[in-house]
Order: structure tokens, then C-alpha cells, then sequence
């Protein structure tokens, strides 16, 4: 369960900028919209929405959140022994130019309340640290500063002779999980249940989608998401084939299905199954339609998501889609956003955060979201990025939330195209 997520000094985030998952005391939509912790008095968002206009910051808040998940998952590697740290610090000022990144990410694990952060730079690791939270009152289970780590009471002790062969570019978290110890094993496997996807790249997750099917528990699951979108078949078919069959009796074109086998070097065929009908309007017989070569990309995106969707649902995970709306309509994307919003769909309370250009999931009638849920990104002539949710801009529950939005009156929207000047198109 996340809680918050914070970073600062890191591409467009030049100040400590946080998504924070906490309810507030807001009343509306209670029963859905969030949940209750297993600590006191913490209820959490199911969802979060970020709008803001292009280049405002919202796919760098993602990818804020990708780089620490990948450097804790892999920056114990001996591979990684003597590379860079792949951190981006924020560019446009000279204040930032010789700090470390920041990041940090409060989460629920195991019905205890951590907090886990470090400041890194490109070659080494400046600080690092680990909180739980008991009741009020946190506990340190270590403190880093440089190579110097000390270990609190709380933390195994076992794991004190894993601080001397502690890299400097690699976090002491990391470490221990190497080595098996236990609390660090929970909190990272936590956090690599924390799945991205890319809407520049809408059919990445298709062959998590394909894994899910060919496994009994989880097929008909999926195949009831696919069939509730209504796209138009009532079935998906994994077939897996000999590459020489792939080339020598599809119909597809051949660079295309060179390029789909290279991808997917299981072979794995997917079909839609559609009902053929006679004169009469009376099911006749059944087709099956090639997902890549015959069905739309919307239908393809859809299929590519369903598998983490369902992973989230059924593990209580975190799922962030960028660019979420891309090539989906509207109501499909209302009723994912539903399903995650839903006690009944979401019994383990997975949390759904989302990039979004599509203003009409914050138009009042639909009833998505409250006013904690929804986030807008604004920069700033400095190129500065800041966050800020409606609650925090104090707008009264009874506002034209998606058109005082689309007028700009949240900064959240470019400013409209200077075409006051004759644009010189000759060529």
C-alpha cells in the first residue's frame, strides 16, 4: 500500500514535491474512493489522477518513481560495481547543480508503516535511511551517511557485517535483500510489485497479458475483463506455433510477423474469437481474428492492460499507467478507473495512479474522483514542477471542476498557441 512518494533534484523537480495517498477529512465518495489501513486512523486513496498540460512534469513524477524502484532493485548487483547512477538532477538552476537527488516513498507492509529514502548522485549514495512507524512514534532501523551506517535496535543484527561490503553507489536496502534479510526481502518485493506502464508504448505489458492466459487461474479472469469491454469478440485464444508455421500459413506481412516473433520468442499467437451469424441473425458458426494483424490498437491496448490490471486486483499492488486514455474511449477508461474505485472489484485494495489529458474523469456527474484524487501539474517559468491536488488549492466541492480546468484557472493547461505572428512555412 503506498502511502506517499516524494523527490526532489530530479529532472523537472527542482523542490522536496510529494503524491501523498492519504485521505483526507473530505466526504465525498467515502464508501468507494478510499480504504482503511491496518494503522490507525490512516484511510488510503484508491486512485489518483494527474492532469496538467504537456511538459508540465506528470511523466517525470512516473519516472521519479521508476528510478527508485529500479536502483533499489538493482543497484546490489556486481554488474553494476563500477557503472554511474543513472540520476537526472534538475538542470535549470545553479542551486542544484552539486546536490544529490532525493527520494522517498512511505508504504504500508505487512500492517506496519515504513519510511524509506536516500540521496544519490552520479557516483555515489550520500544518504540513506529506514522508519517504521509504531502507533505515533517512528523507529530508526538504520541511519546512512556516506559509508558510515548505523543500525538501530529493531533492525537484525545479523546484518551488521553486511555494512562493511556495502558499495558506495549501491543502497545498503539493496544489500540486505541480497542476503536474504528478511524485513529487507518484504519491503523490496513490495516495491517491485509496483508496475509501470507507458502509454508511448501501449502494448509493452501484451506478453504479461499472454502469461496470465496460459495459466488456468488466472484466464478466465482475464477473458471476463475482455469480455466486459464489449469490443466485439467474446474470447482470447493463446495458440503457440513452430516459427516456420508462423511464416509459411499466416496472411500477416512477413517483416511484420519477423518483427511480432522477435518480441515474442514463445511463439504465441493471440485470438479473438467472433461469432459468425446466418440470414436469420442466429449464431452459425465462430471466426477467430488475429489480436495483432486484425483487431484496432485500442483493442490491443485494452488487451495489453488487462493482464496488470488484473495482477493489481488480485495482489493489492500499485498500477501507474502514463498517458492512460491514449487510443481508449472514454467509458472504457471510466470503468477501469471504476473497477479500482469498486469494494466489490477491489477486495485488496489496489491502488491506480494515472496520466491523463481527458478532463471529462473530473467532470462532476461522473462521479470518479474527490477533489484528494485529483492532481494538477503545473510548471513554472523556471522549468520547476509543482503538484498540487484540488483539495489543496481549497476548491469548494460544489465547483465546475473540468471547466474551470480546461479555462486554466487550476494552472494545469498550456498557454494558448501565439499565432500572432505570421509563421514562415516555405520550403
Amino acid at each position: 500500500m503506498l502511502v506517499k512518494f516524494s523527490v526532489c533534484n530530479f529532472l523537472s523537480f527542482k523542490e522536496n514535491t510529494s503524491i501523498n495517498l492519504s485521505a483526507t477529512s473530505l466526504t465525498e465518495y467515502r464508501t468507494d474512493n478510499i480504504f482503511q489501513s491496518p494503522i490507525n486512523d490512516l484511510s488510503l486513496l484508491k486512485s489518483l489522477v494527474v492532469y496538467g498540460a504537456n511538459s508540465s512534469g506528470k511523466s517525470n513524477l512516473f519516472r521519479a518513481i521508476s528510478f527508485m524502484k529500479w536502483l533499489i532493485l538493482t543497484s546490489s548487483k556486481e554488474s553494476t560495481s563500477g557503472d554511474e547512477i543513472m540520476v537526472e538532477r534538475f538542470k535549470l538552476s545553479t542551486e542544484t547543480i552539486d546536490k544529490p537527488s532525493f527520494f522517498e516513498i512511505e508504504f504500508i507492509v505487512d500492517q506496519k508503516k515504513y519510511r524509506y529514502g536516500f540521496e544519490v548522485d552520479r557516483e555515489k549514495v550520500h544518504k540513506e535511511y529506514l522508519y517504521y512507524q509504531s502507533k505515533t512514534k517512528e523507529y530508526v532501523l538504520f541511519n546512512r551517511i556516506l559509508q558510515e551506517i548505523e543500525l538501530g535496535k529493531k533492525f537484525d543484527i545479523e546484518t551488521q557485517k553486511l555494512v562493511t561490503i556495502t558499495r558506495e553507489n549501491a543502497l545498503f536496502l539493496s544489500v540486505c535483500a541480497q542476503f536474504n534479510d528478511t524485513l529487507s526481502t518484504l519491503l523490496t518485493k513490495e516495491i517491485r510489485e509496483i508496475t509501470f506502464i507507458s502509454g508511448v508504448n501501449d502494448l509493452s505489458s501484451s506478453e504479461y497479458t499472454i502469461k496470465m492466459l496460459n495459466d488456468g487461474k488466472f484466464n478466465f479472469m482475464v477473458n471476463n475483463l475482455l469480455r466486459s469491454a464489449k469490443l466485439g469478440f467474446n474470447e482470447v485464444k493463446i495458440e503457440k506455433v513452430s516459427t516456420q508455421d508462423i511464416l509459411g500459413k499466416s496472411d500477416i506481412p512477413k517483416d511484420l510477423l519477423k518483427m511480432i516473433l522477435k518480441k515474442n520468442p514463445e511463439n504465441n499467437i493471440v485470438s479473438t474469437k467472433h461469432d459468425v451469424y446466418n440470414e436469420n441473425n442466429e449464431i452459425e458458426s465462430e471466426e477467430f481474428f488475429d489480436l495483432n494483424s486484425e483487431e484496432s490498437l485500442g483493442t490491443r491496448k485494452f488487451f495489453a492492460l488487462s493482464g496488470p490490471i488484473i495482477e493489481a486486483l488480485t495482489k493489492g499492488a500499485v498500477l501507474i499507467i502514463d498517458e492512460f486514455d491514449s487510443r481508449l474511449h472514454p467509458e472504457l477508461c471510466k470503468a477501469i478507473i471504476k473497477l479500482f474505485n469498486s469494494s466489490q472489484n477491489n477486495p485488496y485494495n489496489a491502488q491506480l495512479i494515472i496520466a491523463s489529458h481527458n478532463s471529462t474523469f473530473i467532470n462532476s456527474n461522473n462521479k470518479l474522483f474527490r477533489r484528494d484524487q485529483v492532481i494538477i501539474a503545473g510548471k513554472d517559468k523556471y522549468g520547476m514542477t509543482r503538484l498540487e491536488s484540488l483539495f489543496e488549492k481549497k476548491i469548494r466541492k460544489d465547483a465546475s471542476f473540468e471547466k474551470d480546468y480546461l479555462s486554466g484557472k487550476y494552472d494545469g493547461i498550456s498557454i494558448e498557441l501565439d499565432i500572432s505572428n505570421q509563421l514562415n512555412l516555405d520550403l
